[in-house]
């Protein structure tokens, strides 16, 4: 009887905790349900930039004169440009990372045309997408370039004209791949479309290898001028890169382009460099050995009479070459020498040669100076046994700039 009580009275005592109890289960399951039918929240965004709305600016200056033993034109063209000096190109280089898969390039060119005026072209403008948002890693390293772009067919091509080591552009250059003033200046190739970009495995420690395939729009080479647009352009390139020592390296690359069509063009291009530098730290001491050669097969027609109409289809192998050496001789000294050699595009019995001699003074990464000589030999009337006497300066305002391959810090 006494325990009976006893339990009777630990369940009075009881009751409260458990409907206390019993209150908060009720509330939490209410508190779930309205949880539940809350709708989700809007996904965080993404972290932009800082550079996104403030790119990195820089802006190129490319100034030049000549003296002349000869009459000059620029070719192609009828304008006479010899004795005279040249603002040939002012550049604006913009740069910014676009969101954390991909980075954008600008470059606006104002270019200096043979007859004084002045032309504002589009030279790059590209997204460099260096990862996919599905990825969380590029595969091989790949990259995917699209938009406008200077096209990887041998090495000179990529680099614009305030970084090249020579005031003139190499002739196969200049004729293969295209210009509209003339090698005095800016020459090149750079397409519109679409390009990938990836590292081959590795053979060694010491050695690199790198492969590029682009698909671009027909008809925007000299070789290729007369193409549909319409159709594509396909090319590729296999670089290898090896460091032999810590003074010493070399690269080699292989290039190709084919535009098919009616009248189908193929350029095939091989560079080569070899680059030595001191290797005792804060001397300042280099050498440059290097050059590229272009072979193209093209199929064109030909008017014979000049009656508008073509009268028969021809085969032309064009064949060009050009190779170098430089060396430093301090921070501020380089000298050089370059021998071009190409064959006309319309006619591979033509055939030009050009030797210059160049002294390189480089202040620093924003400003240097140049003379350079020059002679030529040509089947070209007009071009041959000419002498020519360069004066250049370049300089760089805004954002810190690439330094050029050819110098050694």
């Amino acid at each position: 009887m006494i325990t009976l009580i006893i339990v009777l009275f630990s369940q009075q005592a009881q009751d409260p905790k458990v409907k206390e109890l019993e209150e908060k289960l009720k509330r939490l399951e209410e508190r779930v349900q309205e949880l539940e039918e809350k709708p989700a929240p809007a996904p965080p965004p993404q972290p932009q930039s800082p550079g996104l709305l403030n790119p990195a600016i820089t802006v190129f200056l490319n100034g030049a004169g000549r003296i002349d033993s000869e009459r000059v034109v620029n070719a192609p063209g009828d304008v006479f440009i010899d004795d005279r000096p040249f603002v040939r190109t002012v550049e604006a280089d913009f740069k910014a990372a676009i969101d954390p898969y991909a980075e954008g390039t600008v470059v606006l060119a104002l270019e200096s045309e043979a007859g004084g005026e002045w032309a504002m072209e589009l030279e790059e403008g590209y997204a460099l997408i260096k990862r996919l948002p599905i990825l969380e890693e590029a595969p091989l390293g790949m990259k995917l370039k699209l938009g406008r772009f200077r096209a990887p067919i041998g090495q000179d091509n990529l680099i614009h004209m305030h970084d090249v080591p020579w005031t003139t552009r190499p002739l196969p250059i200049a004729k293969y791949l295209g210009t509209e003033q003339g090698e005095f200046f800016e020459c090149g190739w750079n397409p519109t479309g679409g390009e990938v970009d990836f590292f081959l495995p590795e053979l060694s420690e010491s050695l690199t290898l790198e492969a590029r395939g682009g698909v671009v729009r027909a008809g925007e080479t000299a070789l290729t001028e007369d193409m549909d647009p319409r159709q594509p352009g396909f090319y590729g390139r296999i670089n290898a890169f090896a460091e032999l020592d810590r003074s010493l390296t070399a690269n080699l690359g292989l290039s190709a382009l084919h535009e098919g069509g009616g009248r189908a063009t193929t350029l095939c291009a091989l560079d080569w460099m070899v680059k030595w530098r001191t290797p005792e730290r804060g001397t300042y001491t280099s050498l440059i050995l290097g050059g590229e050669a272009f072979y193209a097969d093209r199929e064109r027609y030909v008017d014979d009479d000049g009656d508008g109409t073509f009268d028969r289809e021809t085969l032309e192998t064009p064949f060009g070459y050009f190779v170098y050496a430089q060396f430093q001789l301090d921070w501020h000294w380089y000298f050089g020498a370059r021998m071009d050699w190409a064959e006309e595009p319309d006619d591979d019995r033509i055939e030009t040669r050009v030797f210059a001699a160049y002294v390189t003074y480089y202040t620093s990464e924003f400003l240097r100076f140049r003379v350079g000589f020059e002679h030529r030999d040509s089947d070209i009337d007009a071009q041959d046994e000419v002498n020519s006497v360069f004066f250049e300066i370049n300089f760089v305002i805004g954002s810190h700039p690439v330094e050029p391959y050819w110098v050694s810090r």
